[in-house]
């Protein structure tokens, strides 16, 4: 069998051996697929299906078998088609690179637009994620860079980092909240209220879980998503606390909301992260070094 007839012969099986339903699930006659088997069988001397009443009933052992190395091929052949299309994509010029939506909006929003006007051979593909699914591309080497949020848990034999942006976590409420008057708040103010912040595929949830738990606070996250103008938004209706990064508070309106300092906050450092490679091909190197010297501007007495 070929690549394509691996497929239709997994398609049969995954149908409960009904050629019928197959047959519609991928576009082919009845009778194509009915003789794709039938001519496998003859030519290999082999019997892949046991038959009640003249149709395919179930798998034979030799089936199975078969079934078993065509999940794996057909799993490689899909790999490989992935790495010649990443390859193909380096060698246009494209380079992907992984980042949470909350960074590149505030941080990269005009950034990557001048960078392909400046650069014509450059082609990005951006990839949005929080930074835990972001983090295991980055090992799967899905992603040429990443913008993760430290702690990256990344070995450092493996990987490079450089903080590109420090801040920290603050807390927003509604304008009406009872904490709204407050200069700073203190773990513990947060008790009486429910905990809103990112969801678990973002290294947010991890830092804000582990620092409840540090200052032994009773708060509890009731409310988690991938969108901070939901999160923050939902303080309207509630006594909901936001727990989220700083630079949210550009995007919010001020007469509605606010937003209060810890006085022992959580860091937010962003960090732009890569494989470590003996070399990096010019498109590669130039648009790390455009992220670096875009971050790091020179100080001014």
């Amino acid at each position: 069998m070929d690549i394509q007839q691996l497929y239709y012969f997994m398609n049969i099986v995954e149908c409960g051996c009904n050629l019928s339903l197959a047959a519609k699930k991928i576009h082919i006659t009845q009778s194509a697929l009915s003789q794709l088997i039938i001519n496998f069988e003859a030519n290999e001397e082999l019997t892949l299906f046991y038959r009640k009443n003249g149709r395919l009933d179930s798998l034979t052992p030799s089936g199975e078998k078969l079934y078993a190395y065509a999940q794996q091929i057909t799993k490689l052949h899909e790999q490989m088609n992935e790495m010649v299309r990443k390859e193909a994509a380096k060698q246009k010029g494209t380079i992907r690179i992984g980042l949470p939506s909350l960074i590149l909006r505030i941080f990269f929003s005009s950034f990557f637009p001048k960078l392909m006007m400046d650069n014509p051979n450059i082609q990005l593909e951006i990839v949005e994620g929080g930074s835990n699914y972001l983090r295991k591309m980055l090992f799967q080497n899905d992603l040429d860079y990443a913008i993760l949020i430290e702690p990256t848990s990344l070995d450092p034999k493996s990987f490079e980092e450089h903080v590109i942006q420090i801040d920290e976590m603050t807390a927003f409420v509604y304008h009406t909240h009872p904490l709204a008057h407050k200069k700073k708040l203190a773990w513990r103010d947060l008790e009486p209220f429910p905990i809103a912040t990112f969801n678990e595929t973002y290294t947010t949830y991890e830092l804000v879980t582990e620092k409840l738990a540090a200052e032994k606070s009773e708060a509890q996250i009731k409310l988690t998503s991938s969108s901070w103008d939901y999160l923050v938004e939902a303080t309207q209706e509630s006594n909901i606390v936001a727990v989220l990064p700083s630079p949210i508070e550009r995007t919010i309106d001020p007469n509605l909301f606010v937003e209060i300092p810890f006085k022992d906050p959580i860091p937010f450092n962003v960090l732009l992260c890569r494989p470590i490679k003996g070399t990096y091909n010019d498109v590669e190197g130039l648009v790390y070094e455009s992220i670096l010297s875009y971050f790091y501007q020179p100080i001014v007495d």
